[in-house]
C-alpha cells in the first residue's frame, strides 16, 4: 500500500489537516506562523501543499496542537470502507474544538470517560 503513495497526496493530506488544525485554534496564518517560529511564507508552502515539513517543523506541530505522529498519517493505513463520514468528521471536530477550549485537568476526566463509554461500545 506505502508504494502507491506519491508525495502529491501526501502534500494535499498533510496540508489539509494543517489547514483544519490552524482554523480549530482560531489563529490566523501570521499567528500559527509566529507560534511555531516559522517565516509566514515557509508555513503558507504547508498549508498550501507546495511542501512536506521537515521532521522537526512536525514534532513542533504535534506539541503545539497536542497530535501525534499516527494522526497525521492514519488515512495511509485505513482501507475505503474504515473511512469516517463526513458527519461523524464534523462531530469529530467540533468535540475536538470544545476539548481545546478546556483547561488540563478537565480535558483529563473527559479523556477517562471518553475511555471508559469506548469499552462499552
Amino acid at each position: 500500500m506505502l508504494e502507491e503513495i506519491s508525495n502529491d497526496y501526501l502534500k494535499k493530506l498533510f496540508s489539509r489537516k494543517l489547514a483544519l488544525l490552524r482554523e480549530i485554534s482560531g489563529q490566523t496564518m501570521e499567528a500559527a506562523a509566529d507560534s511555531l517560529d516559522m517565516d509566514v511564507s515557509a508555513y503558507y508552502m504547508l498549508v498550501s501543499g507546495k511542501r512536506l515539513p521537515h521532521i522537526k517543523t512536525l514534532l513542533r506541530l504535534n506539541k503545539k496542537y497536542n497530535v501525534t505522529m499516527d494522526w497525521w498519517f492514519k488515512e495511509l493505513y485505513e482501507t475505503p470502507s474504515s473511512k469516517t463520514d463526513p458527519r461523524a468528521k464534523a462531530i469529530e471536530l467540533e468535540i475536538l474544538g470544545n476539548l481545546r477550549k478546556l483547561n488540563g485537568k478537565t480535558q483529563a476526566i473527559l479523556l477517562g470517560i471518553s475511555k471508559v463509554l469506548a469499552q462499552e461500545t
